[in-house]
């Protein structure tokens, strides 16, 4: 849907990346790749060394995390991440792509029949296909820097349907509510997690399309 910290992400709604601003690069479709989508951005707090590359892992149904994209990381923060189309045969059906093993309740999912996942992570490796020389860590929020979230901040998070959905209602999540009110196209799409109450462990979320300003790239490594 056109969704530091993640419960089991859901969402549908809307994504972003640049450096500053996730609003002015977002997810584009470059004519030389065909269907697939791309991340274009700059890192915040990125350390200029040579020879590192950014990836992206994803949830499979089949109970496995995989890599799903990889791109080189330029001595400045710069990176081009590519995301392929997916099979419906990896994709989860609607009640497991945001959320496992909730309590009571009501999401309901219009078509019913969706499927989808989410990225799971982003790491930054010293050399390519590397995951035994893992470095660093990539997100992307509006509370850079910052050790303690609060009430306004959000986290920018990207998910993949096979078909156009909307999504509305509530899930209780042990001590989280997650509120969810927003629509994703076929493909890939950015959504937007609102911290709406943080009390101790217990919090409220929001998943919706509604990005404020304030959003960056970073990179947390050495």
């Amino acid at each position: 849907m056109a969704f530091r910290n993640s419960l089991i992400i859901f969402t549908i709604f809307s994504f972003c990346v640049i450096y500053f601003s996730c609003d002015d690069a977002g997810i584009v479709k470059p004519e030389n790749i065909g269907s697939d989508s791309c991340i274009n951005a700059t890192l915040s707090g990125w350390v200029s060394v040579p020879n590192r590359y950014l990836n992206a892992k994803v949830n499979s149904n089949g109970s496995f995390i995989y890599l799903l994209a990889e791109c080189p990381v330029d001595i400045n923060g710069n990176f081009n991440l590519c995301f392929p189309s997916l099979l419906d045969t990896t994709l989860y059906p609607s009640d497991s792509i945001f959320y496992t093993s909730c309590g009571s309740g009501t999401v309901t999912f219009n078509p019913p029949d969706v499927k989808g996942t989410k990225i799971y992570n982003y790491r930054v490796t010293q050399g390519m296909h590397s995951d035994s020389n893992i470095v660093g860590a990539v997100d992307c929020n509006n509370y850079i820097n910052s050790t303690t979230l609060q009430a306004g901040d959000f986290d920018v998070e990207y998910i993949y349907v096979n078909k156009d959905v909307t999504v509305t209602g509530t899930k209780i999540c042990g001590d989280d509510t997650m509120h969810f009110n927003g629509t994703a196209v076929k493909g890939w799409n950015r959504i937007i997690k609102h911290y709406q109450r943080i009390n101790g462990t217990s919090r409220t979320y929001l998943y919706d399309n509604n990005e404020p300003p304030g959003a960056l790239w970073e990179y947390h490594g050495d």
